[in-house]
């Protein structure tokens, strides 16, 4: 395999799929990205057996001298590449005792290979499943929206993703951790003759997300029993050039993920309408003196006001009052900070609104002009 390539071209294949590889591995192949070159395209394979991301670009003309196939480190060649002036010309070969020979300018590199045919893939082309049809925007909303409630290293293994469920042309992400639940739904046509579940684990949720952008480019998601697979179409840097095609694929996680809807508070004869900025920003002052390991905030709702207190085990002690719009009975609760804090970032409207029914039970956060959102915080218990 031989091929001449512009510096920024190699890098704008491999920058797609190189996050996914981990440095250390137990199967030494998988610190390695696979590269095969056709006479009309370059593509470069990364996997972790877990996600499988797979990035093609049509070459130009004359780039290719020998087509071929063969794997090498990934973090070395994408240091490598990175390290070459901005205008670097690439000549990458592979030797018949195989090894990668990269040369650019007075630059030479060798680098060590494993066969091609060793690398293990997840998926081949015609992966089956139910189609889903969302815009790639409205995808990016849902994970962004909900991805900050998924658990980290939790037992319950099912909660450490990102549960996609369809149901009559609605598509919707959730996400719990067991103190706080996060929700979010856009519409979406499927090939689903019911409802369907399926848990996306954390690697690639955030995969996904760096991948996708904010166009109204149409996605097709197949979701099968064990995998899902999307094909996206990201614009090269290079204009001139087509555009990068990454076929993504992620086990999904086995596991059934809990009833969600009867987490959802119904029914609460409190509600509270704050101000969006205020309150975040006066709950961002107050939480410097909390608890540094709980993180403890208590608000007291009185008519028409808040107070937020904290205090630490160093007698640290701060207060802050808020005009609010409340009408009901005086309430104190307490709250993971940070929890709310998180809601708060992912919510764009002017005003937050709060509805509770007591001390010690959950509470509903929701922007009133974005009925798709919905999100559940726990109280601490005092």
């Amino acid at each position: 395999m031989r091929l001449k390539i512009a510096k920024e071209s190699l890098l704008n294949v491999l920058s797609h799929v190189v996050g996914v590889v981990e440095r250390r591995h137990t199967l030494n192949i998988l610190s390695n990205v696979k590269i095969q070159a056709s006479a009309q395209a370059l593509t470069i394979t990364g996997s972790d057996l877990e996600v499988e991301l797979v990035a093609s670009m049509p070459f130009a003309e004359g780039a290719c001298l020998q087509a071929g196939e063969t794997t090498v480190p990934a973090r070395k060649l994408m240091d490598i590449c990175k390290s070459l002036p901005s205008a670097a010309l690439i000549d990458l070969q592979i030797t018949e005792d195989q090894r990668c020979i990269l040369k650019s300018g007075n630059s030479r590199f060798v680098l060590g290979t494993l066969p091609a045919e060793d690398y293990p893939l997840l998926t081949t082309e015609n992966t089956q499943g139910t189609q889903v049809q969302v815009t790639q925007r409205e995808l990016k909303r849902l994970f962004e929206k909900t991805s900050f409630a998924m658990a980290v290293q939790d037992v319950r293994f099912y909660l450490t993703g990102t549960l996609l469920e369809i149901d009559q042309n609605q598509l919707r992400a959730v996400t719990t951790d067991g103190h706080r639940l996060a929700l979010c739904e856009t519409s979406a046509a499927s090939t689903a003759a019911q409802p369907l579940q399926a848990i996306v684990p954390r690697k690639a949720v955030g995969e996904l997300q760096r991948l996708l952008t904010i166009e109204d480019q149409p996605l097709t998601l197949v979701i099968g029993r064990e995998l899902l697979n999307v094909t996206i179409q990201v614009p090269n840097r290079d204009k001139e050039q087509g555009n990068v095609t990454v076929r993504f694929t992620t086990k999904l996680i086995d596991g059934k993920f809990p009833d969600y809807r009867r987490v959802i508070p119904r029914g609460g004869d409190k509600h509270v309408v704050i101000a969006h900025d205020v309150f975040k920003q006066s709950l961002q002052r107050v939480a410097i003196l909390s608890n540094e390991k709980l993180r403890g905030v208590f608000l007291n709702f009185y008519t028409d006001t808040l107070q937020l207190r904290a205090n630490n085990p160093e007698q640290d002690e701060a207060s802050e009052d808020l005009v609010i719009q409340y009408a009901d009975e005086a309430l104190e609760m307490s709250f993971n900070a940070q929890y709310l804090l998180d809601v708060l970032s992912v919510l764009d409207g002017d005003d937050v609104t709060m509805t509770m029914t007591e001390a010690n039970q959950s509470v509903l956060v929701q922007d009133p002009t974005h009925a798709d959102q919905t999100y559940v915080v726990m109280p601490m218990r005092v």
